[in-house]
């Protein structure tokens, strides 16, 4: 085992990272004594986004320092040796590295039996400088709470937001009060909100972005609930997820779901049904967004509003995408995560699609429409004054497709704004 660690480590050396790397928008800090935690969904790059911090090291540090192990190597088995035997490989080779100087990236590590003690050994006897990554599957950001014991900063990272999205395509900084710029990037707004952020579909042609993901969708379903979990009716899983995304960004009642269930003559415990959902939420399948309360237990029993993790996902899975006003909808919430928000809804006297509070303290307040007309005018500029007042709110925003106009109220004033010019 230790010659095979050898192998790995010389092979790293040699090759360094791969050409074209990416640079996201999460700030990770490369000199901390705690362990480096990235969380996401499949495919969302975090094995890339690895290597990004590898670039920013390689800047004023020896690559010899620094060891890049992927635990998903088909070389690497977990019944054979253990993770120790690495270090026992570095020191071997690099006998004259202070092992308090040496960086450690292990990716998947939790393909490895033992990871937990021996993540913990490194951090706390040999390197303060670790940083991992799990699959949604089988690394938990709870679980690394429970594992490290305080010892590991998380950092979620999501699909591509919109601004990501514009530097894959060279518009980073880009002038949008120039026309041409302006219409390229609606442009790439129309794509992006149909296609979606996972990085590996940018370059696939239609047909193979559906198919593409929907295998997201069913790696998700089967390896990251059904096997995982050890669910014995996966049949009920698919149908569980259909109708999380065909009501999409919409409240999702467990109990009238529940109720259909036993119409059909689906045999299944209101508990069971609560239990997969919180499945669904730790896989990165969908993202619940809780009514606004300012007392948790409140806020924990009213109903939730669930949210696909994509809207690629979302549009390759679910006929239309669930219509255009709940993809923008979508896609709104997921560039609000995307920049560390706390988000939930609003709802007394009228509907307020998103408040974005802090500690309790509400900040903002946003509705989201695809066309702001003469049908729904009324009922959306209400439900956001009901925020603005309960909150001590001037402004408010309503996000459309492309639509930008001022609403003086006697509270305050709405903006008005396309969602693209909101989201660069």
């Amino acid at each position: 085992m230790i010659e095979l660690f050898k192998t790995l480590i010389a092979d790293f050396h040699a090759r360094g990272v791969p050409d074209g790397i990416f640079l996201r928008d999460i700030e990770v800090p490369l000199n901390i004594s705690k362990v480096v935690s990235i969380i996401g969904p499949r495919r969302a790059g975090k094995t890339y986004f690895m290597y990004s911090l590898i670039v920013r090291l390689l800047r004023s540090v020896d690559i010899r320092r620094i060891v890049y192990v992927n635990f998903e190597d088909e070389r690497l088995s977990p019944e054979v040796g253990t993770p120790g035997a690495l270090i026992d490989a570095y020191q071997q080779m690099y006998p004259e590295e202070p092992m308090k100087d040496v960086y450690f990236f292990f990716d998947e590590i939790q393909e490895m039996k033992g990871w937990e003690k021996f993540v913990r050994r490194v951090v706390d006897t040999l390197s303060p400088h670790v940083f991992i990554t799990g699959s949604s599957a089988k690394l938990l950001s709870r679980e690394i709470a429970t594992s490290l014991r305080g010892r590991t900063l998380a950092y979620n990272l999501m699909p591509l937001s919109f601004r990501e999205y514009l530097r894959f395509e060279g518009l980073e900084g880009a002038d949008i009060r120039g026309t041409k710029s302006r219409n390229k990037i609606e442009s790439f707004f129309d794509r992006f909100l149909n296609n979606g952020g996972y990085p590996e579909i940018r370059a696939f042609d239609e047909t193979t972005r559906i198919r593409t993901l929907q295998s997201y969708f069913d790696v998700m379903l089967y390896r990251d609930i059904v096997e995982r979990y050890g669910i014995r009716r996966p049949h009920l899983v698919k149908d569980f997820a259909r109708r999380l995304m065909a009501g999409n960004a919409n409240v999702f009642s467990i109990h009238k779901y529940y109720r259909e269930l036993r119409s059909r003559n689906v045999r299944v415990t209101k508990d069971a049904l609560y239990t997969m959902a919180d499945h669904f939420t730790d896989a990165y399948f969908v993202i619940p967004v809780n009514k606004f309360d300012p007392s948790h237990a409140k806020q924990e029993q009213a109903l939730k509003k669930y949210y696909v993790n994509d809207t690629g996902l979302l549009t390759a899975c679910v006929s239309g995408g669930g219509g255009q006003g709940a993809l923008l909808e979508t896609l709104v919430l997921l560039e609000m995560l995307k920049r560390g928000k706390s988000v939930a809804y609003h709802c007394e006297g009228g509907e307020c699609d998103f408040i974005v509070h802090e500690r309790g303290k509400v900040s903002e307040v946003f509705q989201v429409c695809w066309d702001l007309n003469g049908e729904n005018r009324h009922r959306e500029i209400n439900g956001l004054e009901l925020a603005m007042r309960r909150f001590g709110l001037d402004r408010g925003f309503i996000l459309t497709r492309r639509q930008s106009e001022k609403i003086t109220l006697d509270h305050g004033i709405v903006s008005v704004m396309p969602a693209w010019a909101w989201a660069v």
